[in-house]
């Protein structure tokens, strides 16, 4: 699922492909992925104005059309964007056809043919219109972004909310951003282990805390959230059955956490 460094990564690629193009209409394929708006007042809203900006709040992506409206992009399970000129050059290489055709919700099509299209194979995703993106999130009660967050939120969290530290920072209400596999991540580089009760996190546990969760993102966008390019030392490479511990070389543990498939080393991340 797409988490705080992939949307981050789709921002920039939309910020470096798509905006300031005039808009000149709108193929929704799907209007499955269409929440709280239709596919034709989608059109109408858009037709003829330009994206002019984005901005990223947690896992949710909002584009700026013109200072009237924004555009809500989340990107569920399997989402991302595709920037292209056509249909015929969206296809090609072969691996791509799927993609640019069969997974393409809806497709924001711009002058001179170039084209945005919005992928989602499973279609959990969701496209939707803000007129005040702070409100929206004040309404959806969304947490403060993890990017965004600083260390006196960060322990105020902590302190306040009772668990598994691993349920606490995948809590979107709490923090907005951090999904699955980043909230191993960043348990595995402070050596906290993921079912850890927040009661029983240190000052010390939590001073290390906060810094591994702003290395792990920032690193991880670095990378442009593709798993072939994180460091070596990072469990994500490893995770699955028979994964070892690129610390200590021991074979990963799994359980499942707040309802999620959780990854660890018990020797490197030992339960309090």
């Amino acid at each position: 699922m797409p988490e705080l460094p992939d949307v981050e990564t789709f921002k920039r690629y939309l910020d470096a492909t798509s905006l300031h193009q005039r808009i000149v209409g709108v193929d929704v394929r799907n209007a499955y992925v269409l929440k709280d708006v239709s596919a034709r007042k989608l059109a109408q809203q858009l037709k003829g104005r330009r994206f002019e900006s984005s901005r990223r709040h947690g896992k949710n992506l909002f584009v700026r059309a013109d200072h009237a409206i924004w555009l809500r992009l989340h990107f569920g399970m399997t989402g991302f964007l595709r920037y292209f000129k056509n249909e015929e050059k969206a296809q090609q290489p072969a691996s791509a056809k799927a993609t640019a055709g069969r997974h393409a919700r809806v497709v924001f099509v711009f002058e001179k043919d170039h084209r945005l299209a919005f992928d989602d194979q499973r279609m959990f995703g969701e496209i939707g219109l803000v007129k005040d993106v702070d409100q929206f999130l004040k309404k959806r009660g969304l947490g403060p972004d993890a990017l965004h967050v600083d260390l006196a939120q960060f322990k105020n969290i902590l302190t306040k909310h009772r668990g598994p530290v691993k349920s606490i920072l995948l809590n979107q209400k709490l923090i907005a951003g951090i999904g699955n596999i980043y909230a191993d991540e960043i348990l595995f580089r402070a050596c906290i282990h993921p079912a850890t009760q927040t009661s029983l996190l240190k000052e010390k546990a939590v001073a290390k805390l906060f810094p591994a969760t702003r290395y792990i993102l920032k690193k991880a966008i670095e990378s442009k959230a593709d798993a072939d390019r994180v460091p070596k030392s990072w469990l994500l490479p490893r995770r699955g059955r028979g994964g070892k511990c690129p610390r200590c070389a021991r074979e990963l543990q799994s359980a499942t956490i707040g309802g999620r498939t959780t990854w660890f080393c018990p020797h490197c991340q030992k339960r309090l």
